[in-house]
């Protein structure tokens, strides 16, 4: 199957290579987008391959002013009380702590420009875009993996279109692996091996 980015350097089914698919997910900045990508794939007459979003969402963990944005030059209290440390990026520093991240910092992107969030440590806002508690008001917004289910659905019928993994908390917001808001159960995550108290969640265990 012809591949966008030349003869395949991988046994992947279509020919892109994790690195390749990692370079053209940071192409959205300089103008190919996800549905830009899908209308190249047309015109390469690829058609519609089967692809899978795995999100890696760590709920909780240092604060960012310790980690990739200390701010060394801002006053006491905003600033991180660690050092940074040049990365192989020019001009991008990051923890002293992180140097094997250090020197391979030219693989990652860092967004340091999302806003908006509220002082909740809530899964929620993360995985909507949107407060809990605006959220309740406008009837309960879905998650990033049942809006997927919703606009996708199962490529499989044997493999739910949405599965989370997020292991219980003692705070239950933290381990959320996502609701599906006004969507309906139709489209809330499979989630093995966990029981949920509202029975909100599809499970193996009920």
């Amino acid at each position: 199957m012809p591949s966008l980015f030349g003869p395949a350097r991988t046994g992947s089914c279509d020919g892109v290579s994790r690195r390749d698919f990692l370079r053209v997910g940071g192409l959205a900045l300089g103008g190919l987008s996800w549905p830009g990508l899908l209308r190249a794939e047309a015109q390469a007459g690829m058609g519609r391959s089967h692809k899978a979003v795995i999100m890696i969402f760590l709920a909780g963990g240092p604060a960012h002013q310790d980690l990739f944005d200390l701010k060394p030059d801002a006053p006491e209290g905003i600033r991180g009380e660690f050092r940074p440390i040049p990365t192989n990026v020019p001009g991008l520093e990051i923890c002293e702590h992180l140097p094997r991240l250090a020197r391979m910092m030219d693989r990652f992107v860092l967004l340091r420009s999302i806003v908006g969030a509220g002082g909740d440590h809530s899964a929620g806002q993360c995985l909507t875009g949107y407060r809990d508690l605006i959220s309740k008001v406008q009837g309960g917004r879905p998650s990033l993996g049942a809006v997927v289910s919703k606009l996708q659905g199962a490529v499989d019928p044997d493999m739910p279109p949405f599965v989370g993994l997020s292991p219980r908390t003692g705070e239950v917001r933290w381990g959320n692996p996502g609701d599906p808001g006004y969507l309906g159960l139709t489209h809330a995550p499979f989630t093995p091996f966990r029981t949920e108290a509202k029975g909100s969640n599809r499970d193996l265990t009920r």
